[in-house]
């Protein structure tokens, strides 16, 4: 039996998938980003760097409200 220290709430088992998925959203980005410098022009690196913050502040904003400082895992 679970105790209500371990439970989770119904919005937490809906986060938690959310921010993995997030996240990895993110490191996928950084590997583009990082493996296609060279290759796509400024404007379009601008982009993808844009659209990686964008994803890491939702991403952070997720975490201090579900979890006060932060997902570690």
């Amino acid at each position: 039996m679970e105790s209500s220290m371990t439970r989770k709430s119904p919005d937490e088992k809906i986060m938690i998938p959310y921010l993995r998925k997030l996240t990895r959203e993110h490191r996928q980005l950084n590997r583009l980003i990082d493996t296609t410098k060279s290759a796509i022009a400024r404007d379009e690196l601008k982009a993808l760097k844009r659209l990686r913050l964008r994803l890491k502040d939702k991403i952070v904003a997720l975490q201090r409200h579900y979890y006060g400082r932060g997902l570690t895992g």
